[in-house]
């Protein structure tokens, strides 16, 4: 995902290193220590199981990959993407063997169509330039098999600040991103919408036989 301005400017790279561990730490504490249990939340929504093939978009430094990835083990895979190279330097310095990570952006995934069982992405959308998250949505969309899942995740409206970190995202980022619709329209069936802390997630799935 377009996170570049998060991470920094990728010619400095041991700056923007910095960056990608400052934002680890910095989203520990807008999850107020509960990040574990929320991501492990995420990941069982995913629906992901032994032998997948899952794809994180907006990965980061990895940490919902590496929870993919125990989720589809043994025989599973994980690929994680990210438009920050330092991000992903990072990432795949903590993989686990059945992760692996690239650099590419959601509204251009370099993969052939139907090429995963599961998507997954969180707090990157709100990332995504606004005219791009049409089609990145339909590139989810399109790399994953009939019957798959999409799981995506991002900040939900709320008038309660939880720390500094959520403050600033709030003043940055706005308003809360239409996630159910933006799938709905990339020809997703909504199939579970919910909030967990900090939250606002969509579950839903390409329609056809797996």
């Amino acid at each position: 995902m377009p996170l570049r301005n998060r991470h920094g400017d990728p010619s400095r790279e041991g700056a923007t290193l910095d960056r990608v561990r400052l934002n680890e730490v910095m989203t520990r504490l807008a999850f107020g220590g509960r990040r574990r249990g929320v991501y492990t939340r995420i990941t069982e929504l995913s629906g992901a199981r032994p032998g997948d093939r899952a794809l994180d978009i907006g990965c980061g430094g990895g940490y919902l990959a590496r929870l993919l990835a125990a989720a589809v083990a043994p025989g599973g895979q994980v690929t994680g993407l990210d438009t920050s190279a330092p991000a992903i330097g990072y990432a795949r310095k903590r993989a686990p063997a059945n992760c692996s990570f690239a650099v590419g952006a959601a509204q251009d995934l370099p993969w052939p169509d139907r090429s995963f069982d599961v998507v997954a992405s969180t707090l990157a959308a709100h990332h995504i330039p606004d005219a791009a998250r049409q089609d990145a949505c339909g590139e989810m969309y399109r790399v994953l098999r009939p019957g798959g899942a999409l799981l995506i995740a991002d900040f939900r409206p709320s008038g309660r600040q939880h720390s500094p970190h959520s403050r600033a995202t709030a003043r940055r980022h706005g308003s809360a991103i239409p996630l159910e619709d933006l799938a709905a329209a990339a020809g997703f069936h909504i199939e579970a919408r919910g909030d967990l802390p900090l939250l606002r997630y969509v579950r839903a799935i390409r329609p056809g036989a797996s």
